[in-house]
């Protein structure tokens, strides 16, 4: 079965397309005029929840993903065409992390919930819109913007409104499909079932409610042991939790063991998940003829109600039932909390705008060297191909300013100053 729920990929928006630079050369015009039409804008990278995707599997051989560049100008004062969005479509329950970072950049968790990850570069002026009343012929234009780069992490964690949980060959498989429209392969040994499976039932309203089977755990899975962590993080999102123990003692010599075994790991996993309402079920009851191992669990846990169940035999206990319920009763909270913060889930963590910092650096033979982020994108934006354009250039990354504090820095009149890489200006 291919199967893939994690992933790198660099991302990178379309870039802006060009303006130009054209004159109106018409018999009828004899003054002519600017005519140059404006680049289009690059498409950007759009990331879209869709119920119908299972895994990442697609994505798999992926290293880079582009989106269209915007167009050049026109004459005429034609705009370039935009370029096309790329849309990636992942199943939900996928979050994105930054790949240097490790911060979360989204987590789609609906369907048909967007976000736009790479903002494609907006399109460059031609001269025509550099026109006014005191300059009625410019010779400026402009290029287009960069598109936005990121390298990813995509990781799918499942989206199961209950997670079936327990030591492999707990009797998950059968129970999901005792269930569900899901025809999982099941046997009997142990870690049947590598990847989590998922299974639909229709409730008495008609509505589907997703169950989850959830891989083997075992001692140890919370420190990695075996695949620990890549079946662990399929629990976190899910509102319920069943919780097999197998009556079988040949999957379980000591039921208490047992249960509190796959509790521990959860708990040192992450202790918020035993907060879930987590209802607990001996499985392949049917081998538990006098009852010893249902009343040895009941008599530890108490107070807590324990099904007794046979998925085999299609015998629940009102398992599901009461899974039902409490699931409705989780919704009704659900739907409370989110009238407060409709659009929590939509963006996690929104970036802010950093401060530009210029850096000075004094190389040999009296050169200084000046970079920033602003510098950078009015390099890529202004051509220096027009005088006008030089002047707007200096303008926008505000040289004289740049030329005072080298002097302050000790830099001398007829010294070389150089701008980003290649652009050169004598101080003066």
């Amino acid at each position: 079965m291919n199967f893939l729920d994690k992933t790198t990929i660099e991302l990178i928006a379309g870039n802006g397309g060009d303006g130009i630079i054209s004159w109106r050369r018409e018999a009828h015009h004899a003054n002519g005029g600017p005519w140059g039409g404006d680049g289009g804008d690059g498409g950007n990278i759009v990331i879209i929840g869709d119920h119908n995707e299972d895994d990442l599997f697609k994505l798999k051989n992926i290293k880079e993903i582009r989106a269209q560049d915007g167009q050049k100008g026109g004459t005429k004062l034609c705009h370039g065409a935009n370029g096309e969005d790329y849309i990636i479509k992942v199943p939900l329950g996928t979050v994105i992390y930054d790949y240097f970072t490790g911060d979360i950049i989204c987590d789609i968790i609906e369907s048909n919930q967007e976000f736009v990850i790479c903002y494609g570069g907006k399109g460059g002026h031609g001269n025509a819109h550099f026109k006014s009343s005191y300059n009625k012929a410019p010779n400026l234009f402009e290029k287009g913007e960069k598109g936005q780069k990121r390298k990813v992490i995509l990781e799918m964690k499942y989206i199961a409104d209950v997670g079936i949980i327990g030591y492999p060959n707990a009797g998950k498989s059968t129970l999901i499909n005792t269930i569900s429209n899901t025809k999982a392969k099941t046997a009997n040994y142990q870690f049947t079932t590598l990847n989590p499976i998922l299974g639909t039932i229709k409730d008495k309203n008609n509505k589907s409610i997703v169950f989850a089977d959830i891989p083997g755990l075992i001692e140890g899975a919370s420190d990695g042991v075996g695949l620990g962590f890549d079946f662990l993080k399929h629990i976190e999102r899910c509102h319920i939790l069943i919780h097999l123990i197998s009556c079988n003692e040949e999957d379980n010599i000591n039921i208490i063991h047992a249960y509190n075994n796959i509790n521990n790991e959860l708990k040192k996993y992450d202790e918020s998940i035993l907060n879930k309402k987590i209802f607990i079920a001996l499985s392949k009851s049917e081998f538990d003829i006098d009852d010893s191992k249902y009343n040895e669990l009941k008599n530890y846990l108490k107070d807590q109600k324990i099904y007794r169940i046979s998925s085999f035999e299609n015998k629940l206990d009102n398992l599901i039932n009461d899974v039902i319920d409490q699931y409705y009763k989780l919704l009704k909270e659900k739907e409370k909390l989110s009238n407060d913060d409709s659009n929590a889930y939509k963006i996690i963590k929104e970036e802010k705008e950093q401060q530009d910092i210029i850096e000075y650096t004094k190389l040999d033979n009296n050169k200084w060297n000046v970079t920033s982020k602003k510098i950078e994108y009015w390099s890529n934006r202004i051509p220096l191909t027009t005088d006008e354009n030089i002047v707007r250039f200096n303008q926008k990354i505000e040289l004289d300013k740049i030329q005072e504090e080298l002097i302050k820095r000790g830099a001398q009149i007829g010294d070389t100053l150089i701008i980003g890489e290649d652009i050169e200006y004598e101080i003066n």
